[in-house]
């Protein structure tokens, strides 16, 4: 199964969910204080599908490089450094005659192997610069999250203060939707794996 395949199926369910809270925010049967509770939870639930849909969409990219036995050397600079994130971590706190030794062989070593990857870290919140940051190591175009970045910052501070149970309330269902637009544009980007 292609790995598109693996993302369209995995975006499906994250827009039916969110979909459905569509639904349920546009009835006409509901209280002024039932939208207010559907907004914050409509928030909390965007904010999930952002950062898990981001989290398994790179999760396979790496994945899928493992599969393919790529060799470490023929991946981008970014990307290497990435795969090699622990290695270069263990060979710069060894001794120095050690660390010298590790150098001296780091080509046959490490890059002619075949890569393989840490987990996605997402640092428990998905904030643009961390996104940014995810999508470089991977040799990825971050233009569409640079260009929402404050919306996309704005998603996560708001999620964080709903999650932990303060008073933080959307104003209105209009004003929740441009944010939800604001994932879907980054999600697009990614979908080009």
């Amino acid at each position: 199964m292609a790995i598109i395949d693996d993302i369209s199926r995995d975006l499906d369910w994250r827009e039916a969910e969110i979909a459905s809270m569509r639904l349920l925010l546009n009835r006409k049967d509901i209280s002024s204080k039932q939208i207010e509770v559907l907004l914050r939870a409509a928030w909390a639930l965007l904010y999930a599908h952002y950062e898990g849909f981001v989290k398994y969409c790179l999760t396979l990219f790496y994945e899928e490089i493992s599969i393919r036995l790529v060799k470490c050397e023929s991946l981008p600079i970014s990307t290497q450094v990435f795969a090699l994130t622990k290695v270069l971590k263990q060979i710069r706190e060894l001794p120095p005659a050690d660390m010298i030794a590790e150098v001296t062989n780091f080509k046959s070593k490490y890059l002619d192997s075949f890569a393989s990857f840490p987990e996605v870290d997402t640092d428990s919140n998905l904030w643009p610069e961390t996104l940014i940051a995810l999508l470089a190591s991977a040799d990825l175009d971050s233009r569409t999250v640079e260009m929402n970045r404050p919306k996309l910052a704005t998603l996560v501070s708001r999620r964080n203060e709903i999650a932990h149970g303060q008073k933080n309330f959307i104003a209105e269902y209009p004003y929740y939707l441009t944010y939800e637009t604001a994932v879907y544009e980054g999600h697009l980007e990614k979908s080009q794996f």
